[in-house]
């Protein structure tokens, strides 16, 4: 590999230029800087460059079109560009590979991890370079080098788990514009005259902003567990008020999947309460809100009821789903933090694996319990309970 490999970064955030140029120059890299596509294309034909670090949302030319201009003249077109970015769905890779990168790394970014798959593409790069009179030689090599590339990818996903300080702050920075966009949007629904189209553009973006919020409130919750942060508020409640609250948020999605959703409160429960309402709707919420992602058809049952304890009275709260039985093997990573029951990308459901997780944080965290039962053919019933004090 050449000695001191260029390293051009096109990015518009001076900060991050900053960042990079001194972890490479640390490294032994000669860097060179720019500020928009424009400037970065000039300076790619200039210089040539080894390698490319390349933002995507960037002032003028994006990410796509620059990497798109770079592919395009002849002498430029075998430089390796790596995509650095904050945009973490699959249509955003995948449109990332299509306009010539060979490779996308997240940010906030781990070094070790940035500089392993640099030095991995510049390898490749060399190796490309003289494959035609190298070839018997080195294609056990680049098969190493292919795997190496895999193993970086498989440390980034473990280390995010740790991450817990930048899902902090990220869910913080996050949540503000996001209930402005949600409030603008419930506004447009109630207080403008809308077509019917545009009534379901703005439902389904008001839909897709509560998701977004969920996400967002799970990581922070999360974060805030991890550190101790989660506080608990005691307070007086009926839990049938804390279920209708629920039945409200879940209520646009039964109804489009033409579910049916029964409850059954004891009622030895018809009474005020006293404990962590909060905490509860939060448990609640998200196991009936996994209810209904998993169902496809017929019914939802949420139970309540007081379960008999030597030290105190406990609340006991049921989920029956009638969704797809899940394995026994898997029942005792269920509530792990990440965890997906079908992790592959062709998986058929949405979500990051947080919201039992989170559920299972907020019931320890009330002292309680939390668990699932699954019957073969018949779903499966979600439950929890925790100490109540009922107000006589």
């Amino acid at each position: 590999m050449i000695d001191k490999p260029l390293v051009l970064i096109i990015d518009d955030s001076q900060v991050n230029i900053i960042l990079l140029q001194s972890i490479l120059e640390q490294q032994g890299f000669q860097v060179k800087c720019a500020k928009n596509g424009e400037e970065g294309l000039a300076l790619t034909k200039q210089f040539l460059p080894n390698i490319i670090l390349l933002d995507i949302v960037m002032i003028g030319w994006d990410g796509y079109e620059t990497c798109r201009r770079i592919k395009q003249e002849s002498k430029l077109a075998k430089i390796p560009i790596l995509f650095l970015s904050a945009l973490d769905d699959t249509e955003n890779k995948v449109q990332a590979f299509q306009s010539g990168a060979v490779d996308y790394v997240n940010k906030p970014f781990q070094k070790e991890e940035l500089l392993a798959r640099v030095r991995t593409h510049l390898e490749l790069a060399y190796l490309r370079q003289n494959l035609e009179c190298e070839v018997v030689n080195q294609t056990e090599k680049i098969q190493l080098l292919f795997e190496a590339l895999q193993l970086s990818y498989d440390k980034s996903q473990q280390a995010s788990i740790l991450k817990t300080e930048f899902l902090r702050n990220i869910s913080h920075e996050f949540r503000t514009p996001m209930n402005i966009v949600l409030g603008m949007t419930e506004m447009l629904i109630e207080d403008t005259q809308l077509t019917e189209e545009q009534y379901g553009y703005a439902k389904a973006s008001t839909v897709a902003g509560k998701k977004l919020m969920d996400i967002l409130t799970n990581m922070l919750n999360f974060s805030q567990q991890f550190k101790g942060e989660l506080k608990q508020v005691v307070s007086e409640f009926r839990i049938e008020n804390v279920i209708k609250k629920v039945l409200k948020n879940v209520s646009f999605d039964v109804e489009k999947k033409g579910l049916k959703i029964t409850t059954c409160i004891e009622p030895e429960l018809d009474a005020n309460l006293r404990g962590n309402k909060e905490g509860i709707f939060n448990v609640l919420n998200k196991l009936t809100d996994n209810a209904v992602k998993f169902t496809e058809k017929g019914e939802i049952v949420i139970s309540a009821q007081l379960v008999e304890a030597i030290d105190a009275e406990w609340l006991q709260i049921e989920v029956q789903d009638n969704a797809q039985s899940i394995p026994e093997e898997k029942q005792a990573h269920l509530f792990d933090i990440f965890f997906q029951i079908d992790a592959s990308s062709t998986r058929a459901y949405e979500g990051m694996g947080m919201g039992l997780a989170v559920a299972k944080m907020f019931t320890e965290g009330m002292g309680g319990q939390i668990g699932v039962k699954s019957i073969e053919n018949k779903g499966n019933m979600f439950w929890f309970k925790m100490p109540m004090q009922v107000l006589k």
